[in-house]
């Protein structure tokens, strides 16, 4: 720079001989206080989404009833097999919808396989050699947590497409 100033920044403010520069820290602050109500928003948003998930997918409910497998074969509908992340799930009617959710058991959090059939009439779960027969009389959810299948009565459930 010379002395008449020519080559310094357009606008700069000359303080002591030396430009300032502080400007930026203004119009930081502003973008801060624009931003983080919405950062907030976002993250109370995610947060409630996230709980309304885990209601929809918790396995609350009254178990499924038992079924044998010579009645679960002797039905005259043949059944429809699905399998789903090494679990081999059979079901009378009704349409399923399956996803990986993670539940906390007494040895910690597991994420296990789920699914929902809606109006299944009996539904065979077979996993790791072992097999379970249930006959829910409406809705249920089976999830196969350790390797042992879990089955609950649900209310009426509408399948997400």
């Amino acid at each position: 720079m010379d002395a008449a100033g020519i080559g310094e920044r357009p606008g700069a403010v000359r303080v002591d001989g030396r430009a300032r520069r502080g400007g930026w820290i203004f119009w930081a602050a502003i973008a801060v206080a624009l931003a983080a109500p919405l950062i907030a928003f976002v993250a109370w948003k995610q947060r409630e989404a996230a709980g309304a998930a885990e209601a929809y997918w918790s396995l609350a409910g009254t178990p499924c009833p038992a079924l044998d497998q010579a009645a679960f074969e002797a039905r005259q509908r043949k059944a429809m097999t699905f399998a789903f992340d090494g679990v081999s799930l059979a079901r009378g009617a009704g349409h399923m919808e399956c996803t990986h959710r993670v539940y906390d058991r007494a040895g910690g959090r597991r994420e296990a396989p789920v699914c929902d059939f809606s109006g299944p009439i009996a539904l065979a779960v077979s996993v790791g050699g072992r097999q379970a027969f249930y006959a829910p009389p409406g809705s249920a959810r089976v999830a196969v947590i350790d390797g042992a299948p879990v089955c609950v009565q649900r209310p009426w459930t509408k399948i997400r497409s």
